[in-house]
């Protein structure tokens, strides 16, 4: 069995020296705020890449992780959380060139806490070249990872999902500073 909640909490508050900013609903799910800073430095200085602190913020809640998977990826800083990465673009290196929609090349049972942030809105699939449907992949995520795995899902939007392969298990909400989007993170839990 793995950490709950509460232990999850501790730890996060622990490693990130931050005011606690997460807590337990009623109905047993992770819920808060995380508050970015103005800090607009992307590690992995790829346009689109994880927001400054994040990658920190998700090692110190989920620190029995250790295999993970960073979809839709781009360009990550694996120093921070290591891992492996998916992306469409082979020019960007990833370790499996692959179609997040698909997946048929990513061992995904492999994988204990898959990390997903795809392109927002139009105007990001336009710079990537590429445009996802989410219901795809969580269709693909949800036929393929073994129970108990997370997936912690960047995004302006709540993907849609089949409740008989995951349980919502806490929402997050993600403000960054001035002129940037409100995101919320929702984690799945496959069951």
């Amino acid at each position: 069995m793995g950490m709950n909640w509460t232990e999850r909490i501790d730890n996060y508050s622990k490693e990130m020296k931050l005011p606690t900013s997460l807590s337990i609903g009623e109905d047993g799910r992770l819920f808060g705020i995380w508050v970015m800073g103005n800090n607009y430095a992307v590690a992995s200085t790829y346009y689109g890449g994880y927001p400054h602190g994040f990658l920190l913020r998700i090692k110190a809640l989920f620190p029995d992780k250790n295999k993970v998977l960073h979809l839709f990826s781009g360009k990550v800083d694996l120093s921070i959380l290591s891992g492996d990465t998916v992306d469409i673009n082979k020019e960007l290196n990833p370790t499996y060139v692959d179609d997040g929609q698909t997946l048929l090349k990513v061992p995904l049972q492999d994988y204990d806490l898959i990390l997903a942030d795809p392109p927002y809105s139009i105007e990001d699939a336009e710079r990537y070249k590429t445009m996802v449907k989410r219901n795809l992949v969580m269709g693909q995520l949800g036929y393929r990872l073994k129970v108990e795995t997370f997936v912690v899902w960047l995004d302006q939007v709540l993907p849609i999902y089949r409740k008989d392969d995951f349980n919502v298990v806490g929402y997050i909400g993600m403000v960054k500073s001035t002129n940037h989007r409100f995101r919320v993170i929702t984690i799945f839990e496959k069951i």
